[in-house]
């Protein structure tokens, strides 16, 4: 079972509301249910990013350690308490969140592919007018893969059980009304 969740936090005018050299995390030494070594993980995670942008020609993001140390300690929470929302505080950055459950292992690729999946939705406007259902949360996800304002990104994954949860912070945020994505 997969789960996405996105939201822009609304900091400044204009941004939507609502909707790593750290690489992985481990929560209470439980194994991590992610098909590659540890090591690589945030490589691979920045290449998958970095795919979607160059076939809009959007410039490739940078990884970035301090939005992965933020990540993570999201990450962690939402494993230990089981809970399942955006970060409540304004940290003034763009995140997608992505998990999954049971005994399948995912890879990075797979992970930044259910986001960037929401392609299917997206029509090429002026945010929020970006998906030809209507909702702009249906390519939130991919939006702010692809957001030419976002320079920068830091991921972290955190595992407990047979839950795992991957969460990227994005700078500056993408999603930001009156723009388009590129």
């Amino acid at each position: 079972m997969r789960r996405s969740l996105f939201l822009a936090l609304a900091l400044t005018t204009g941004l939507a509301a609502q909707a790593c050299a750290a690489p992985m995390v481990a929560v209470q030494d439980e194994p991590m249910r992610v098909a590659a070594p540890p090591q690589d993980v945030p490589s691979r995670l920045l290449a998958a990013h970095n795919a979607e942008r160059r076939r809009v020609g959007t410039p490739p993001l940078q990884w970035d350690d301090t939005l992965a140390a933020e990540a993570r300690v999201w990450a962690r929470v939402l494993v230990d308490t089981g809970r399942w929302e955006h970060d409540p505080t304004l940290h003034g950055n763009g995140e997608n969140l992505w998990t999954g459950w049971g005994s399948r292992i995912w890879t990075p690729e797979e992970m930044v592919a259910e986001w960037a999946a929401e392609k299917r939705d997206y029509v090429h406007g002026v945010f929020p007018h970006v998906s030809r259902t209507g909702d702009w949360t249906a390519v939130g996800h991919y939006t702010q893969i692809i957001a030419r304002r976002t320079t920068h990104v830091g991921c972290a994954i955190a595992s407990r059980g047979d839950r795992s949860v991957l969460a990227c912070r994005y700078s500056p945020p993408g999603n930001v009304d009156g723009l388009r994505a590129y």
